[in-house]
């Protein structure tokens, strides 16, 4: 059965992550880190099954080669902590094949992501274990027509509850101030380059993906992004798995703790299922007692 997992990660260097090896890891690729000097060879990871690099109009063609890509991105962020790439983790429907996956994914990517400016970097992980996910690493610096990268915050005039520009008071005068030239002074602010960081993306890149996978999926399997207590739905969720505690358990060295506590909380569901349907049942008998008694009562 079809299960819902989206997760947003960042990657960054306050976590002593390099975008190339991340990269690397990933499709599964050997790429020459510039910044660190050292080449990431992940040839021999297993379970990779397909890689893509989709970009905006904007960015050189040079970047469809995901060494150059995240170089670039290396050399264009220099503090120490900077925030390299966003990553976005889902799972992929177990009822559709590789071909279905590779069309849901590149179009998800290119309407929610591509569209809006970013690069996308994105594999497909298949070990054949159950658990079909990929994970789509985005730029987060916005590319400038002319292909070189934008900043990540820009300056922008503030402006007051009508929307219009607020003026810088000299105290002494009580007067706008006047610069250069004599032109008239306006209180300024920093701002975000592009709004990808918004909270409200988030929902909207989980509402979508839930969207796009229940259009190639049957009636009785489509998915939900909203939570059990969103749904209205009694019942508890499970969490997400990942490969290596379904790794733990194909083995037999010891259930991890989170395919031991989903195998509760299954149990936990079917009962509860179980009661809400014996509440169900005994609804319905009440309802045709009431129906009975109201009949006896009406004078014959």
């Amino acid at each position: 059965m079809a299960i819902y997992h989206l997760a947003v990660k960042t990657i960054s260097r306050g976590k002593g992550q390099s975008a190339v090896a991340s990269s690397a890891y990933r499709s599964g690729e050997k790429l020459y880190d510039k910044r660190y000097d050292q080449v990431k060879d992940f040839t021999n990871k297993q379970g990779i099954v397909y890689s893509e690099i989709q970009l905006p109009s904007e960015a050189p063609l040079d970047y469809l080669d995901r060494e150059t890509l995240w170089n670039a991105v290396e050399h264009a962020e220099k503090p120490s902590n900077a925030r390299l790439a966003r990553e976005i983790e889902v799972a992929l429907p177990r009822e559709l094949s590789l071909d279905q996956h590779k069309r849901l994914l590149h179009n998800y990517i290119q309407e929610n992501f591509v569209s809006k400016g970013m690069c996308a970097d994105w594999s497909i992980h298949d070990k054949n274990d159950g658990n079909p996910h990929a994970h789509i690493m985005l730029t987060v610096r916005s590319i400038k027509k002319n292909g070189s990268w934008a900043p990540k915050r820009k300056s922008s005039y503030r402006l007051d509850g009508n929307g219009n520009k607020i003026p810088i008071i000299d105290p002494k005068t009580g007067k706008q101030k006047i610069g250069a030239r004599n032109a008239k002074q306006w209180e300024r602010e920093s701002i975000s380059y592009n709004n990808w960081n918004d909270r409200e993306n988030v929902e909207l890149w989980r509402k979508n993906w839930a969207k796009s996978c229940n259009k190639l999926l049957g009636k009785d399997k489509k998915i939900d992004h909203r939570s059990y207590e969103r749904q209205g739905r009694i019942q508890f969720p499970t969490k997400h798995e990942g490969y290596y505690a379904r790794k733990l358990e194909s083995k037999k060295a010891g259930a991890s703790k989170i395919v031991s506590y989903n195998k509760k909380v299954r149990e936990h569901n079917r009962y509860l299922q179980f009661l809400l349907l014996e509440w169900q049942k005994a609804q319905e008998m009440i309802t045709k007692l009431k129906q009975q008694i109201q009949k006896q009562k009406k004078p014959k």
